[in-house]
């Protein structure tokens, strides 16, 4: 489950309002990573799930 995933259900848990604890353990984050999660969703929206290096050529290429 990686970044996609992550925006599916924490989209849905903010439009939808939901147990913050359930989607805890179906994630394998913490509650303080989940709020920090809500709140990078609610600033950049999808963007936020896209790692910042994803695109990039590594240095030792």
């Amino acid at each position: 489950m990686k970044y996609e995933e992550q925006y599916k259900i924490i989209k849905e848990l903010v439009d939808h309002g939901g147990n913050k604890k359930r989607v805890v353990l179906i994630l394998g984050i913490s509650v303080r990573q989940l709020n920090r999660r809500i709140n990078q969703y609610r600033s950049k929206g999808k963007a936020a799930f896209v790692h910042g290096n994803t695109g990039r050529l590594p240095v030792n290429v």
